[in-house]
């Protein structure tokens, strides 16, 4: 017998009895394979991209992940220059269509499409990979976006209610105040949402002395907090936070911790996950940092092959302690497009900001821009009210040995100022970047 929620998915996503026990890492990959060989034929067949991508590849001989490094990239550009070429099932079975901007300044954004079953399945794994953090009759703050039919708060409180619980959706993720009477209000057992909130959440109690005991889990989306953030976070909830991965190009859900720092169970009914090296584009062995690449296994409206989904991670090489033959993420430490390069080379990301920054007891969030005309790094500081740690922010900054050293040799200019002191944050839904702003035509 199997109490182990994701255990009792698998085995019902693989066919089997939920309760016996789940299969061996062999067994699953194996599985996976032969899913993965359905996706090719049916994407070759039916996806305009894919059948002129995958022309004259025997797709039938993908039984590894070694014989995957025979299939070509799939790239976000791909996905802007003609998303309805990805299609292989009619407009008509198309349930969900997202559109996500670019990154940068122009260019056509990404859409994405799903069919009803890719969304049933995403709600199943919240469900599932839910289960261990809530109890029948309990209500969740999920600090989520779109509420409406088929976007992810929506199929989040779907899920939640198959569980026998209660979702509270706020409206706006910047009102750190609001979040925080709704979670006193709801008497909320869990805390679901992008991690800059709610480590702003916990600044604030914190601040005002207000003690809860009722938050039994948090689960982190989208950000990676420093190692005080999360310490901060666990001490003032006074539970345990787990980690989730996730993004529109998995159909949102992507993988879960089972346990407070275990690594994040991958959703491997669904996707393979490889890790390659970006410079060299080979796999590299578990364990080790590189872009994640995703295959998509089950999905109906718009399969993807060998995905680049410019996030940085690794797959941990060692068993979980739960047993389950799910692979693990380890933290997604950001983007391959996240930092900068500083006068004098030195690469500079948002994750080393955040261990500088959060760390200050008044800090909410943050935002830096990076003005390479000027050579200026500006900081705008959503603080505590009447709090004003400008000052000490800044000399944190610039002691900091990289820029200490584009500092004195090459006149980087570093300035502080408070924005948002009434708690709210600059920070919305999805990631957080450092804001370039390239040199101005009439400067070059």
């Amino acid at each position: 017998m199997t109490e182990r929620p994701l255990g009792k998915w698998l085995n019902l996503r693989m066919g089997r009895d939920p309760d016996i026990q789940p299969v061996s890492v062999r067994e699953l990959q194996e599985w996976q394979f032969a899913s993965l060989r359905q996706t090719l034929f049916q994407a070759v067949k039916n996806c305009p991209f894919y059948h002129e991508r995958l022309a004259g590849i025997q797709t039938g001989a993908v039984h590894s992940p070694a014989d995957l490094e025979k299939l070509p990239f799939t790239t976000a550009d791909d996905l802007r220059n003609g998303p309805e070429n990805f299609l292989c099932v009619s407009q008509d079975e198309v349930a969900r269509a997202i559109t996500l901007a670019s990154s940068g300044s122009s260019g056509p954004p990404k859409r994405l499409f799903f069919s009803a079953g890719d969304l049933e399945r995403t709600i199943e794994f919240f469900q599932y990979g839910m289960s261990p953090m809530l109890k029948e009759g309990e209500t969740i703050l999920a600090i989520l976006p779109d509420s409406r039919p088929g976007g992810v708060g929506s199929l989040f409180a779907e899920s939640i209610s198959l569980l026998g619980g209660e979702t509270v959706l706020p409206v706006n993720p910047s009102y750190i105040s609001t979040l925080l009477n709704l979670l006193l209000d709801s008497h909320a057992s869990c805390i679901l949402g992008p991690a800059i909130q709610i480590h702003a959440l916990a600044r604030m109690l914190e601040n005002k002395g207000i003690t809860i005991n009722h938050v039994r889990s948090v689960l982190l989306c989208w950000d990676v907090l420093p190692q005080t953030s999360m310490q901060t976070i666990a001490r003032v909830f006074g539970c345990e936070v787990f980690s989730h991965w996730g993004m529109t190009e998995t159909c949102l859900g992507g993988g879960v911790e089972c346990h407070s720092g275990s690594g994040m169970h991958l959703r491997e009914p669904d996707f393979f996950v490889e890790i390659i090296n970006p410079a060299t584009e080979k796999q590299v062995p578990d364990g080790h940092k590189g872009e994640i690449v995703i295959s998509t296994l089950s999905r109906r409206a718009m399969p993807l092959i060998r995905y680049r989904t410019g996030d940085v991670g690794c797959i941990m090489p060692d068993e979980c302690s739960c047993g389950l033959p799910l692979r693990r993420l380890g933290a997604v430490e950001g983007r391959l497009d996240d930092g900068i390069i500083l006068p004098g080379g030195s690469r500079l990301d948002l994750g080393e900001l955040n261990n500088i920054i959060l760390a200050h007891k008044d800090i909410l969030d943050f935002t830096v821009d990076y003005h390479t005309d000027e050579l200026a790094l500006s900081f705008k500081l959503d603080v505590l009210p009447g709090s004003k740690p400008s000052p000490q922010i800044k000399q944190l900054v610039m002691d900091y040995p990289k820029i200490q050293q584009a500092c004195a040799n090459h006149n980087l200019k570093i300035s502080a100022r408070l924005a948002n002191q009434d708690g709210t944050i600059h920070s919305g839904f999805g990631k957080r970047s450092i804001t370039v702003n390239p040199i101005k035509a009439g400067n070059l």
